[in-house]
């Protein structure tokens, strides 16, 4: 029984060391086979410091007045255009039927114009094959935008963009585009509605101003004289009004003065950053405007948590125009920096840096922390040399770290 216990004993131990063995293998070959350290690439990046907020647009407008209740009304005049006092900026219809036909009429002129501009362009020119796809491209993503953004004139336009840019290209590669057929169709189809086109009214504008086509029921909530005089009670009455029902009531409106106005409230803690006179760039998100030129008109007092502030734009077009509550971004600081896992933060000598790889050499290299959050860090780019530079490879994950180190 002794010497069965021991020759078991002695079997156990040798399947023990049998699997010690495999398992040492086995990490040896893992080892071998996968890098002791991770590792990230430092990129620049443009870097904002904002303040966001909700604002809302204050012009001074005034309504043109309907002349013919119940009609529908076809804008004439682009949105955010400076119009003379008497000129035509809409006609209005009986019916929507007769207005689509307007409608339509005009699609098809422009239709046929294009066309006839085909059929005198010849397949030259000068660009390489790939540039002709970077405009195709570009053109690609503008109507994407367009589409998102929901504004009908922009995803107009750059839809005849990208049409145009693939035109472009298949001319300038030789291809031979026959658009006579297309050409006769059009005309006919022309020639067959202008024979049943309805009469309109034209309404003309008032006063010299900038011609908006709808109006929002906003434009009577704050008169346009006191937009100095808020406070962060009367911003907040602002951006829960109830606007005004004015379907029906009113052909489009007309801002006579240049200048308008974005009024909002932010954060005490983060006032700090604006003066009255300072000028800012306004990112204005979601929607097709992106960024705005602003001076900052009006600062207040402190108010609980909050200061009113009031930004004056001069910037006046179709995507501007109508803009009324819109979540804003007010940029008060704008640089180059470097975005860093906060992994890879390290100190040496009490300065705050990373360790590098270049070549087969650990280093380290100094940084400048602007902001951080849980995971991350922005660095500013700095051109000393001791500190962080572009495409340096950071290691973000290591051991036994020392500047000097030679890795393998």
């Amino acid at each position: 029984m002794k010497k069965m216990n021991k020759t078991a004993v002695k079997y156990i131990v040798c399947s023990l060391l049998g699997a010690l063995i495999i398992i040492y293998f086995i990490i040896q070959i893992v080892t071998m086979n996968s890098s002791p350290y991770t590792t990230e690439l430092a990129i620049e990046r443009n870097i904002q410091n904002t303040i966001e907020t909700t604002a809302f647009a204050v012009r001074d407008e005034a309504y043109i007045t309907a002349q013919n209740s119940g009609g529908t009304v076809v804008a004439v005049a682009e949105d955010g255009k400076r119009v003379g006092s008497g000129e035509t900026v809409a006609v209005v219809f009986a019916n929507s039927e007769s207005a689509a036909v307007y409608v339509r009429i005009n699609e098809l002129e422009k239709e046929i114009e294009y066309c006839r501009q085909l059929q005198n362009r010849v397949g030259l020119g000068t660009n390489t094959p790939s540039s002709y796809n970077d405009m195709i491209d570009d053109a690609w993503i503008a109507f994407i935008e367009a589409a998102r953004n929901g504004i009908s004139s922009e995803f107009d336009e750059t839809l005849n963009d990208l049409r145009d840019a693939v035109t472009t290209r298949q001319l300038a590669v030789g291809e031979e585009l026959s658009v006579d057929e297309k050409l006769a169709s059009l005309e006919a189809e022309l020639a067959s509605l202008q024979g049943s086109a309805a009469n309109y009214e034209t309404v003309l504008s008032p006063h010299s101003g900038y011609y908006i086509g709808a109006v929002d029921g906003y434009e009577e909530a704050l008169d346009y004289g006191d937009v100095l005089n808020v406070n962060c009670e009367k911003i907040n009455e602002l951006l829960s009004y109830q606007k005004k029902d004015s379907s029906g009531s009113y052909m489009g409106k007309l801002v006579d003065e240049f200048n308008w106005y974005l009024l909002c409230n932010v954060p005490y803690n983060e006032s700090g950053e604006l003066s009255e006179g300072d000028t800012v760039s306004v990112n204005v998100l979601n929607t097709s405007v992106s960024t705005l030129k602003c001076t900052v008109e009006m600062k207040g007092n402190k108010e609980g948590d909050s200061v009113a502030v009031v930004l004056k734009c001069n910037t006046m077009n179709r995507n501007t125009a109508n803009l009324r509550i819109e979540e804003i971004e007010i940029v008060t600081d704008e640089y180059t920096g470097f975005r860093i896992n906060n992994k890879a933060i390290r100190e040496q000598d009490g300065e705050k840096g990373v360790f590098v790889i270049r070549g087969n050499i650990v280093q380290f290299r100094k940084i400048d922390i602007v902001s951080s959050t849980e995971e991350f860090s922005i660095v500013k780019v700095e051109d000393d040399s001791s500190y962080l530079q572009q495409y340096d490879t950071i290691i973000t994950e290591g051991v036994d770290l020392y500047d000097g180190k030679v890795i393998s």
